[in-house]
């Protein structure tokens, strides 16, 4: 949703930062993340501790955990095209994975079989 974004620094206080949607201050902010991206909105995570009423415009998100699976995948992702050491790592563990797989295992099997060795599950 879009909505007009603003934090702000204390200005007694430098540690402490308010953050504003439409003008009206947030009281049940645990931590914000701010991302700007290239040729994008900018995007405002916003992690609140209990429900909150505004409407507005802006990129805002609501994230009630610390950490995003989202911004986790997007690392992910950027490190695996860079065709490096983590590539190679998750190239191997599915060659290995496919290698220990017996003929007679059913299709509909090898997926979880894959990814269980991906994880270390296995």
């Amino acid at each position: 949703m879009l909505a007009n974004v603003k934090i702000e620094q204390d200005k007694q206080n430098e540690m402490i930062h308010r953050v504003f949607v439409n003008g009206e201050k947030l009281k049940i902010v645990n931590h914000i993340d701010l991302n700007i991206d290239v040729d994008e909105a900018p995007q405002v995570n916003v992690g609140i501790v209990g429900g909150c009423d505004f409407e507005g415009m802006a990129d805002i998100h609501f994230d009630y955990s610390p950490y995003t699976v989202k911004e986790a995948c997007k690392i992910l992702r950027d490190e695996l095209l860079k065709h490096g050491d983590l590539y190679k790592a998750f190239s191997a563990s599915i060659y290995s994975a496919l290698k220990d797989i017996s003929e007679d295992t059913n299709i509909d099997e090898m997926p979880e079989i894959i990814l269980s060795r991906i994880i270390g599950e296995d």
